[in-house]
């Protein structure tokens, strides 16, 4: 029987299926489906505090065994890029969040400089979430503020159209800046799951998943399907990797269409946990081709696959019946999008064996 509180013995089963899936100890499927936490971008800092908690106690009461009390300090896009500057635009009603690029040219790239970590969504983000755990009472997992990779966060530093012409007028100036950024991007990620304390950091504000900190980072690439082959080869890369490399590996995800980078990630030389696969833009069994059961795969639906799978209930049976559903994968969604108990039943009869 499923149980309607967060008990440390369900935690610590969570805790442990989550553990033997990362690590391939088990082929069996991972499905996690939370409540969808709506305090997301919330500006009031009281009213995301108590949205939150109702939100983590209707989670409870679920009784999903593989989902974990967690708070989601979400800010939008924007929090690596406003380490660096830049005027915050206001979500508009049912929007999201953006910011006006501080470099406007090549030469204001020599101007960046860093906010102290205290004046981060970093710092907020510690706020919020010992103000949710001291009312909360119980243990209580949350992720990081949305890791957005290098070039993601220096697309939203910079205006787009320069960085890109300065990918080939000056490229020095590029990787310079690319360097900078992802000095601080690992200083205030490190310290920032320091000061919560690595194991409760469990993966980024998305994918649901769950990614313990003790194992690596859920990061951002959503540049990917912007560059060509030989300019993520270059200019991310190398970024990525030292990522990587400093956490423990990288949980990458991507909505778009990337297939152009699979061999280069494939040979990259760094530890990747898993990769997320937005369908039509990306096809699970090209990509298990290449990875086979060395990562793990989070599928999805985008809006212009929904005519053909009109949810992800639907996508998994299709998948289900692919060579690739031996592979390991783990589904994700919402209370709100999808029907828990049954995604759960096409997914444990379908995939991993």
């Amino acid at each position: 029987m499923s149980e309607n509180t967060f008990t440390q013995k369900r935690i610590d089963k969570a805790l442990q299926r989550t553990s033997d899936f990362w690590n391939a100890r088990s082929s069996e499927p991972m499905v996690t489906v939370y409540n969808m936490p709506s305090y997301r971008q919330e500006q009031d800092p009281d009213r995301m505090v108590s949205m939150a908690l109702e939100c983590i106690r209707k989670d409870a009461a679920g009784g999903a065994e593989e989902i974990l009390p967690c708070f989601w300090p979400d800010f939008g896009t924007v929090s690596t890029a406003a380490i660096w500057g830049g005027k915050i635009i206001p979500a508009p009603p049912g929007g999201c969040i953006h910011i006006e690029p501080f470099a406007n040219t090549v030469a204001d790239l020599a101007k960046l400089k860093p906010a102290p970590f205290e004046k981060t969504d970093y710092q907020r983000a510690i706020d919020l979430y010992r103000r949710v755990a001291k009312q909360y009472g119980g243990t209580l997992f949350t992720r990081t503020p949305d890791f957005q990779g290098p070039m993601n966060t220096l697309s939203l530093v910079m205006d787009q159209t320069e960085m890109m012409c300065a990918f080939y007028e000056k490229p020095e100036a590029i990787h310079a800046a690319l360097d900078h950024i992802t000095d601080i991007l690992i200083e205030y990620v490190k310290r920032y799951i320091e000061t919560i304390g690595r194991e409760f950091v469990v993966g980024n504000i998305w994918p649901f998943v769950s990614l313990p900190a003790t194992m690596g980072v859920a990061i951002t690439q959503d540049y990917m399907p912007l560059l060509g082959p030989e300019a993520y080869a270059e200019f991310e890369i190398p970024r990525l990797k030292r990522i990587a490399d400093a956490f423990g590996g990288v949980w990458i995800h991507c909505c778009g269409v990337y297939e152009q980078h699979l061999k280069t990630l494939s040979n990259g030389n760094f530890k990747i946990w898993g990769l997320e696969l937005a369908y039509p833009q990306m096809k699970p069994q090209d990509v298990y081709d290449i990875f086979g059961n060395d990562i793990a795969y989070l599928v999805g639906v985008s809006p212009d696959g929904e005519h053909e799978f009109p949810n992800i209930v639907s996508y998994a049976k299709h998948l289900s019946k692919q060579p690739c559903s031996k592979g390991r994968f783990w589904f994700a969604s919402c209370n709100e999008w999808v029907d828990a108990r049954e995604l759960r039943e096409v997914v444990k009869s379908g995939f991993g064996k």
